[in-house]
């Protein structure tokens, strides 16, 4: 069973997305924070598999606390969920360069929620086509910014992974692209979440990358 930590900014609404996560069998909450501190606090008593947090709380950006623990060991960092109140790609891009691993609009189903957090502790990332279509540009705007010196070169993608986000892009789902390529949906999955990391890595001037 995973464990999950929620980070939430609504008072209300937590017990019930709460209660959504409980009613999974794979899944139980191990605790509610309503700011970033009692997160932390959460995080390193419970040592959960998963973080849930809104990107926005009482005290302030959740993009810190990503940063942080994007900085701890693979082994002992939680995946994150970040869960935005809609589908912008710009937000949502600069959640996954900060630390996060997926994401779930709060506006979106209970099941997809639940489908979700399945693939992150899996070890994948899904991606819808706006956001692969973000990532595809912030890549090739970091190698045109290295080639003017104005940056130390990025990590670059491989052909395979600038194909898969392309496919992507263009709204094909990961279990199609796999089908395309008889590959395994998890090895597609996992390709996707090797971009995200790539992504995550920093650089000494990355404030001048699209955010």
């Amino acid at each position: 069973m995973s464990s999950i930590v929620l980070l939430q900014r609504d008072h209300e609404a937590s017990p019930r997305l709460a209660a959504c996560i409980d009613s999974a069998p794979q899944f139980e909450v191990a605790g509610i924070a309503y700011t970033v501190d009692e997160a932390r606090g959460l995080i390193d008593r419970h040592h959960p598999d998963i973080l849930v947090t809104d990107l926005r709380v009482q005290n302030g950006d959740v993009n810190v606390l990503l940063r942080e623990l994007r900085r701890r060991d693979e082994a002992s960092r939680p995946h994150v969920l970040v869960t935005p109140v809609s589908n912008d790609d710009g937000t949502l891009l600069k959640a996954l360069r900060a630390g996060a691993d997926g994401y779930w609009v709060h506006a979106s189903s209970p099941g997809l929620l639940i489908d979700t957090l399945a693939q992150l502790a899996r070890g994948e990332s899904p991606m819808s086509p706006l956001v692969a279509n973000g990532v595809l540009s912030y890549f090739e705007a970091a190698a045109s910014l290295a080639e003017a010196g104005m940056v130390v070169k990025p990590p670059s993608l491989t052909g395979t992974e600038r194909e898969i986000l392309q496919w992507l892009a263009k709204g094909y789902l990961i279990d199609e692209i796999a089908q395309q390529w008889q590959a395994s949906v998890h090895s597609v999955a996992c390709a996707v979440r090797h971009v995200v990391r790539k992504l995550q890595r920093e650089l000494p001037v990355g404030e001048l990358l699209p955010a």
